[in-house]
């Protein structure tokens, strides 16, 4: 009998290894074709947090997943919210290797006697490989899950492993980790949170939707209580932490997503999709903000404006403001500062340069404001008149449109817009032969950034740098211009010798120096400033996201005066100062105009130019290279002032004629077709 028992026992023993050494066969086999995914575990999309240059929070959004999770090390929880955890979730978890077996038998047992599942003796370790690898729930998955469980705890310590179910656990919505929920629950970061607010987070996973504080507090305290009292249970608090954290009261708060400077923010996540810390200055930004928002009540109705403003050494973005109001359902979303705008007179500095450049300029150098005609277009100046002989420093600063004209086709058209390009202006490849010498004055589209970076290689020196947001990325620099222009442009359009709008209180002494250009493009709907103290670039854009133009949309109204303002803020004020070095010497200066020989002569309209009727009729102005004492015949009869000024003229063959003081008479023929 004793004998038959033995014989029994070693079968069964040998069966019961055969089947160890198989389970571990399998095991292996499976371990080694089935690696746990560490990548899903430690790569698991975090929300995006922009900070500004000093480390403050500035933005924050959901990551790539649609929640929001930030991660923290243990040192940076809450020690109740780890104790918290593991009462409420797995009270053996620094015990077991992943799988619990007593957990199994005592849900084995409950679920017998249900007769239905009440428990699935799931550890936190196996709850984690679940959020891991989210699957059907079943027993094939409950298997996968305990496989995974006893992998994890092969690869990682119990503290690494409570680290990661911290951050991935979900508390409620699209909340997920410990440092989300605190913030969005509390308004605390979770090394902040009390026992009794631990408890509350903790008691979350295992129904975050039914136990969310912000929905079902009756609920949530419920759950509190129940995880409070298993900690007292377990010797992880005494009676009277227990007493004290039952009775307090948590402050449940709505939470508030911190957005400031959401257009750079926007603009910088476009950039690089991870975020980091970018180069705004808060400070910096909320001033700007507030004057912006400040000066948009003075523009007409429907005006946007954006402003940006970039540190000169580093070519970083400090502030950016892209549109008056961002919570404006229209247009708030419409960053200002990147899109696309007639460029106005912005453009005439580098004309100018160029022209320095070339030694053909200086800023006490002559130049000429008379009626032109180029190909039937007659540019003409923002006050309709000519001022005949003028300084370069009087065209420029007085933004002339004819002087500059001239001067780029003196020059070369090919050569101004060269140097437009080389300061980081992205004009078409074509413009030269699609916009011609318009560029100068308005042709070309350009955005507030790009302008503004321009203006910063100014100040730099003549050094381009491309602009950046991201306080670890570093530009190459090159040169594109002598600094010996730079200080030129700066002699010529510094606030030394001009006093700008928006400083009229001030004595000349008290107002902060920079050098500045305005611009207004055709039809008035978009108005500039932009400029340098040699420490900043600041540009401004006034207008209409649509388009469409205003009377008040002028540059020297509309953008001056919060240009003016920006400068005079207490980080980038700069002292007043002067220049008194020597000035460019000029080498080979421009040619008088065509339009002021000796002779006599029609530039508007051209001899033998033809002419459509709109409308039954067409308009024409008179031009020539002289300006007084004209009379003016059409086909004989003698011309008052105001036909001069706008002839309108049916279909027809016509005869001009010109006639001065001295005598000299100049005749065109031109046809109006119907």
């Amino acid at each position: 009998m004793i004998k038959m028992t033995r014989r029994k026992l070693k079968r069964v023993a040998k069966w019961l290894l055969l089947f160890n050494v198989l389970m571990m066969v399998c095991f292996g086999v499976c371990w080694y074709y089935f690696p746990f995914p560490v990548e899903n575990l430690e790569g698991m999309a975090n929300s995006i947090e922009l900070r500004d240059c000093n480390g403050r929070l500035l933005f924050e959004h959901v990551g790539s997943d649609d929640q929001w999770r930030r991660p923290v090390e243990l040192a940076e929880m809450s020690a109740w919210l780890i104790k918290a955890t593991v009462a409420s979730e797995d009270e053996r978890f620094y015990v077991h290797g992943g799988v619990d077996p007593v957990a199994i038998v005592r849900a084995v047992g409950q679920n017998i006697r249900q007769l239905r599942i009440v428990s699935g003796a799931s550890t936190l370790d196996m709850q984690l490989c679940k959020m891991v690898e989210p699957k059907r729930r079943n027993l094939k998955t409950k298997i996968c899950e305990a496989f995974r469980a006893l992998q994890l705890n092969q690869l990682y310590s119990k503290d690494e492993i409570m680290k990661f179910y911290l951050n991935a656990a979900p508390y409620g919505g699209n909340v997920r980790g410990v440092q989300a929920a605190a913030r969005f629950y509390f308004d605390k970061m979770a090394i902040d949170l009390s026992l009794a607010e631990a408890a509350m987070l903790a008691g979350l996973p295992q129904s975050p939707t039914n136990y969310r504080p912000d929905r079902f507090i009756e609920k949530a305290n419920k759950r509190k209580e129940y995880v409070l009292n298993r900690m007292h249970e377990r010797g992880m608090i005494d009676g009277q932490q227990l007493k004290e954290a039952l009775i307090q009261h948590i402050d449940i708060r709505s939470f508030k997503r911190v957005g400031a400077a959401s257009h750079a923010a926007w603009y910088a996540l476009s950039q690089r999709s991870s975020g980091g810390t970018i180069s705004i200055d808060l400070d910096v930004q909320r001033r700007v903000e507030v004057l912006a928002k400040n000066h948009r009540r003075n523009l007409p109705n429907g005006a946007e404006l954006a402003v940006v403003v970039i540190d000169i050494d580093s070519s970083k973005i400090v502030a950016m403001v892209g549109s008056g109001d961002i919570a404006d359902p229209v247009d708030g979303q419409v960053n200002g500062a990147l899109a696309k705008r007639s460029s106005g007179s912005t453009l005439k500095s580098f004309v100018y340069a160029a022209a320095f450049e070339a030694g053909r300029l200086n800023c006490d150098s002559v130049v000429y404001d008379v009626p032109i005609s180029r190909g039937g277009w007659e540019p003409e100046n923002f006050d309709h008149k000519y001022r005949g002989e003028v300084s370069v420093r009087q065209a420029l600063r007085d933004s002339l449109n004819v002087p500059a004209i001239l001067v780029a086709n003196e020059i070369g058209l090919a050569r101004s817009v060269g140097m437009m390009r080389a300061a980081g202006l992205k004009l078409p490849g074509d413009i030269e032969a699609t916009g011609g010498l318009s560029v100068v004055v308005g042709g070309a589209e350009i955005s507030l950034l790009e302008l503004t970076n321009a203006y910063a290689a100014l100040g730099r020196g003549g050094i381009y740098r491309a602009v950046t947001i991201f306080d670890d990325y570093q530009t190459d620099s090159r040169v594109f211009i002598s600094k010996e222009v730079c200080y030129e442009l700066d002699r010529i359009l510094g606030s030394h010798v001009q006093r700008p709008r928006g400083m009229g209180k001030l004595a000349f002494d008290d107002v902060p120096w920079f050098m500045w250009k305005t611009g207004t493009s055709s039809g008035r709907r978009d108005g500039w400033a932009v400029g340098h103290n040699g420490k900043y670039a600041v540009g401004v854009w006034t207008g209409r996201f649509k388009g469409t133009g205003r009377y008040g949309f002028v540059g020297s109204v509309s953008a001056e005066p919060i240009l003016a303002e920006i400068f005079d803020i207490e980080q980038l004020r700069q002292p007043m100062r002067g220049f008194d070095g020597p000035m460019l010497v000029v080498d080979k200066p421009l040619p008088k105009p065509a339009e002021l020989g000796d002779r006599l002569r029609i530039l508007s309209p051209g001899d033998s130019d033809q002419f459509v009727c709109v409308g039954g009729e067409t308009i024409l102005h008179c031009r020539a290279n002289k300006m007084e004492d004209l009379q003016w015949f059409l086909n004989g009869q003698l011309l008052n002032t105001c036909q001069v000024e706008s002839m309108r003229l049916m279909s027809g063959r016509y005869e001009l004629c010109c006639v001065d003081s001295e005598g000299q008479v100049d005749r065109v023929d031109f046809m109006v077709w119907q």
